[in-house]
């Protein structure tokens, strides 16, 4: 059976980065009516509405999401593979909203995001951690928003699996499980616009290239596939394949470079 929730206006957003400073506990402890109470609590104060007018379809149920329990970065690619399956009903133009994914992470997925990540920042500035995990924070929201990544993780790997020789699973656990590589390919935009420069990188990286793991390494990479980034539209996959194998740094030079 499928679910709905509500989804959050620019009201609710600005209502839900206040609480994330003056009760920061209710993220943590991931309960949502509790939280959505305070919430409709400080939009009566202020006599506006924190929701939108459109509903966010959930192919699970909720309470099916909120009892997922594995925790830290191993959990990636289950939790990637459950979100992806169940926000697939949802219009595409959504994925990049900040009110949908805070949305999300508010009232479906809270306890993953308070489970996933524990810093000194959680410690030193809860406000602010909850502010960047829960919320969106500009180009790099798809990075840092809890079930956002998830979605991106996932999807990556399914436009990927297109071009590529590895299954979209594959895919997906070799990006979840090195948070270096994917975090620096989905900080560049030539190569999050191109599902075949992502499966070609992954490729050559399940190649017995595991060196390209370390963050020097997929810099030096993507710098230098960003030259080469207007010629991409017109190549066929075995041609882009062959320029990020051109362009991967020697193991001999960076061992030099960093060892």
């Amino acid at each position: 059976m499928n679910s709905t929730v509500l989804g959050l206006n620019s009201d609710g957003l600005r209502l839900v980065e206040k609480l994330a400073y003056a009760a920061p506990h209710l993220f943590f402890e991931a309960d949502m009516i509790q939280f959505k109470n305070e919430l409709d609590e400080l939009a009566a104060q202020g006599e506006v509405s924190p929701y939108d007018s459109q509903n966010i379809k959930l192919v699970a149920p909720i309470d099916s999401l909120n009892r997922l329990k594995r925790k830290g970065p191993g959990s990636d690619f289950y939790y990637a593979q459950v979100i992806h399956r169940a926000l697939v009903d949802n219009p595409p133009e959504y994925m990049n909203q900040g009110w949908f994914w805070s949305s999300i992470n508010c009232f479906v997925l809270s306890s993953y995001v308070s489970m996933r990540w524990d810093s000194p920042l959680r410690r030193s500035n809860p406000g602010k951690f909850v502010k960047r995990h829960w919320l969106w924070i500009g180009a790099q929201g798809r990075l840092w928003n809890g079930s956002a990544r998830l979605w991106w993780l996932a999807e990556y790997a399914r436009r990927a699996s297109e071009f590529s020789e590895h299954s979209a699973e594959t895919l997906l656990s070799t990006m979840a499980d090195n948070r270096e590589l994917y975090t620096r390919i989905m900080s560049w935009s030539f190569a999050i616009r191109n599902p075949t420069v992502v499966a070609a990188i992954y490729d050559v990286v399940l190649a017995d290239n595991s060196y390209l793991y370390k963050r020097d390494n997929i810099i030096q990479l993507l710098k230098s596939l960003k030259i080469k980034a207007d010629t991409f539209d017109i190549l066929d996959y075995e041609e882009l394949r062959q320029i990020v194998i051109n362009s991967l740094p020697s193991r001999y030079e960076t061992m030099r470079m960093f060892p």
